[in-house]
């Protein structure tokens, strides 16, 4: 087994990991200033969110299918809960115990804990990285998270499509912050 010195990225990891390194940065950036109001916003009247529910919260749906088919638009707060409680589930599944659910980490409906869900989330799957090796890479199934493809793949085509996750959704909240931003701004003027 080829190991690596700490702290080194694999030659194969090394472009994903210094792309992940710089959408995080920038996506840290862009959510400076969040509020829980935008956070919650709903751009439209039919929306995935993050719902309170009695004492805690309750996403609309975990995650979508990889499909083509038209979905709601998300809010910020769906979106950095899915990115934070996907990274962790899959970080649990690739390094860790193997028993984290969905159930484990209830999304939060505030702004401030809604970006350090998610700052968690992509932290612990990239930590879980720096621990692969090459034969890591190359397994079927090394990551053992139970949904979607994961069991029948090779981890490195899993960090591809983690990595595509991110900058996707990352996207996204800029583009949900914008909309808010223009639309705020066009329900003052007039």
């Amino acid at each position: 087994m080829s190991r690596k010195p700490t702290g080194i990225a694999l030659p194969r990891l090394a472009p994903f990991l210094a792309m992940w390194d710089y959408i995080v940065g920038v996506l840290d950036e862009r959510l400076e200033g969040l509020t829980d109001e935008e956070y919650l916003w709903e751009p439209a009247p039919n929306v995935l969110t993050v719902r309170r529910d009695g004492g805690g919260s309750r996403p609309d749906a975990f995650g979508l299918p990889p499909t083509g088919e038209v979905e709601p638009p998300r809010t910020i707060a769906w979106l950095l809960g899915h990115l934070g409680g996907g990274m962790r589930l899959r970080a649990d599944y690739l390094v860790g115990t193997h028993r984290l659910t969905e159930a484990d980490l209830p999304w939060p409906v505030s702004a401030a804990e809604g970006v350090a869900f998610m700052r968690e989330g992509l932290r612990a799957w990239r930590d879980g990285l720096d621990q692969m090796t090459d034969e890591d890479l190359d397994m079927v199934g090394r990551s053992a998270f139970p949904h979607g493809l994961d069991p029948t793949l090779p981890l490195i085509e899993i960090v591809w499509w983690v990595a595509k996750d991110l900058v996707f959704h990352a996207g996204e909240i800029w583009y949900v912050r914008d909309l808010y931003a223009a639309i705020g701004e066009a329900s003052t003027a007039g």
